[in-house]
C-alpha cells in the first residue's frame, strides 16, 4: 500500500512506534544481547570444551583477551549510532527504504525513493544489499576472532547468517515490512557471535590474572631452599 504524502512530498506519519526510539533500540538490543550469551554459553559447555580452552589460553598466553572485549565493545558503537540515526528518522517521517531527502533548487517539493512496481522493487533489492555490506565488517571481525577459537560453531553460524540475510534481501524486495524476520534472525546470530567473543575475552583475561598470581606468590629458589634446610 502505497504512503501517505503531503504537498511537499513527505511521508505524514512514520512507521515507527510511539515507543521511544532509544527505548525500544535497548529493548531489543538487550532481549536479543542475552540470547546471544545464553547461546554462547550452551556451546562452549556442550561443545568441545577442551578444545575451546586451549585456544582461550593461547588468547591468555598472549594478552589478547583485551582484543576480544575491544571488539565487543565496538559492536556497541555502532548500536549508538543507529539510536542517533532512529531518533532523526522518527522525527524526520522518513521511512525505509529511503535513506535521504533529495530537493531540486528553488524547488518547494522532495524527492524520495519511488517505492511502486519494478523500480521500487529494484530500490528494496538495492538497499537490501547495502544492509548486507554495511554489516559485513562488523561480521568478518566476529567471524575470525570467534572463528579461532569455536571454528565449527563458526561455520555453522556463517552458514546461517547467510541464509538469514539472503531472506531479509528477498523479503525486502516484496515489500519494506518482509525485511524484519531475515533481520532479527540474522541480529541474532550477531548477537552470538559477540557471546562467544565476550565469553573467550573474559576467560582469558581471568587466566591471564590467575596465571600472573600463581608467579607472584610461587617461593624463590633461595626461600625454598632455606626452608629445606629448616
Amino acid at each position: 500500500m502505497p504512503q501517505e504524502l503531503d504537498a511537499r512530498g513527505l511521508p505524514v506519519k512514520t512507521d515507527y512506534p510511539a515507543m521511544p526510539v532509544p527505548a525500544m533500540y535497548a529493548m531489543f538490543s538487550s532481549v536479543l544481547g542475552s540470547m546471544g550469551v545464553g547461546i554462547g554459553f550452551a556451546i562452549y559447555k556442550f561443545g568441545a570444551t577442551s578444545k575451546f580452552d586451549g585456544k582461550i589460553d593461547a588468547l591468555a598466553k598472549n594478552d589478547l583477551g583485551w582484543v576480544y572485549l575491544g571488539l565487543a565493545a565496538l559492536k556497541q558503537t555502532q548500536f549508538l549510532i543507529n539510536v542517533n540515526l532512529g531518533v532523526n528518522r522518527k522525527e524526520a517521517k522518513i521511512n525505509v527504504p529511503d535513506q535521504q531527502v533529495y530537493k531540486a533548487h528553488g524547488a518547494t517539493t522532495y524527492v524520495l525513493m519511488e517505492q511502486e512496481g519494478a523500480l521500487g522493487c529494484f530500490n528494496r533489492a538495492q538497499r537490501a544489499l547495502q544492509n548486507y555490506l554495511e554489516q559485513l565488517p562488523g561480521f568478518l571481525a566476529f567471524f575470525f576472532s570467534a572463528g579461532y577459537v569455536f571454528p565449527f560453531p563458526t561455520f555453522v553460524m556463517t552458514l546461517l547468517f547467510g541464509g538469514c540475510r539472503v531472506s531479509a534481501a528477498v523479503g525486502y524486495t516484496k515489500a519494506a515490512k518482509e525485511r524484519m524476520a531475515g533481520n532479527i534472525a540474522s541480529s541474532l546470530v550477531m548477537e552470538t557471535f559477540q557471546g562467544l567473543v565476550l565469553l573467550a575475552g573474559v576467560k582469558a583475561l581471568l587466566r591471564k590474572e590467575r596465571s600472573g598470581h600463581r608467579r607472584r606468590i610461587r617461593p624463590t629458589p633461595v626461600a625454598t631452599a632455606q626452608y629445606q634446610k629448616v
